[in-house]
């Protein structure tokens, strides 16, 4: 699999763009130093008053810093590991959940089925973002609320999916063989259906990871996310930027405020898309035909 990916020059750039983040998201805490879930704040440089200043990149900083003084580029280096470790947790969750929830629907049919499937149409039925607005505002605004909410949020997708895929596997003659030599339903499943049903779910994840990033920073940035306003994420840092100053004078007056965390958080959903793609291409054998 490693060999036909980076046989492709965009998703070999898409690994590399990835693998660089993640071991941003590992050791950038470290080298910044400080509390790896704040930016560091500094209220006095040479002399002057820069919290409602922000400051243009320079040696000292950067990428500048934001209302507040804070360090973008500090926030930055930290909020990697703050996003990619909520994307992790809630695409993995969410992964794991909608797929034996999707299994049992599409193996067991019947009641059990309906009853899975309307759930998940009723959550599926709810703008996503709506729903993890309103379900912030009852869990509270914590690290822990947003990735429950997210979860809550993503299941339904995945539930979807691989029901679809296990409805087909089903079909196929080892499944026959399976229980005609008298194999239990959860065997079936766990050893011969789900091992031929997940390569859709890899995709999936790999494009869910940007995705969740999006939807994480667009909470962040709406006011919905943690609470505190010097913590690393890169929405919660583009919010800062308009929350002194504002609509048109801060983009144009201090436009490093918005377009460098929003290029940091854009170069890395377009190379997990690019990666999910090649992945895609990848787990489909026709793609190599």
């Amino acid at each position: 699999m490693l060999y036909f990916l980076t046989r492709s020059p965009l998703s070999t750039a898409g690994l590399v763009i990835t693998i660089f983040y993640v071991l941003l998201a590992i050791f950038g805490p470290i080298i910044v130093g400080g509390n790896p879930e704040f930016m560091r704040e500094v209220l006095y440089y040479n002399g002057q008053y820069i919290y409602n200043t922000p400051l243009p990149p320079q040696p000292a900083f950067p990428f500048g810093t934001t209302y507040g003084g804070f360090d973008i580029f500090n926030g930055v280096v930290k909020g990697a590991r703050i996003d990619l470790e909520v994307s992790a947790l809630v695409v993995f969750s969410g992964a794991l959940i909608g797929s034996v929830l999707g299994a049992i629907a599409g193996y067991v049919g019947g009641t059990v089925s309906d009853v899975i499937m309307r759930i998940t149409d009723i959550f599926l039925s709810i703008p996503f973002i709506v729903l993890a607005v309103v379900l912030l505002l009852v869990l509270g605004k914590t690290l822990t609320s947003m990735v429950e909410a997210l979860v809550i949020v993503w299941w339904p997708f995945y539930t979807r999916l691989v029901r679809g895929q296990v409805l087909t596997a089903r079909e196929h003659k080892y499944v026959e063989a399976s229980v005609a030599a008298g194999a239990s339903p959860f065997r079936t499943v766990l050893r011969h259906i789900l091992p031929n049903s997940i390569y859709p779910i890899y995709v999936q994840v790999s494009l869910d990871f940007g995705n969740v990033i999006l939807t994480l920073a667009s909470l962040d940035f709406l006011g919905f996310g943690f609470a505190g306003q010097n913590l690393a994420e890169w929405g919660n840092i583009i919010g800062l930027a308009t929350a002194g100053g504002g609509g048109v004078e801060t983009i144009t007056s201090y436009w490093w405020t918005i377009l460098i965390p929003g290029l940091v958080l854009l170069i890395l959903v377009v190379s997990l898309n690019i990666l999910g793609d090649g992945i895609r291409d990848v787990t489909d054998p026709r793609s190599r035909m």
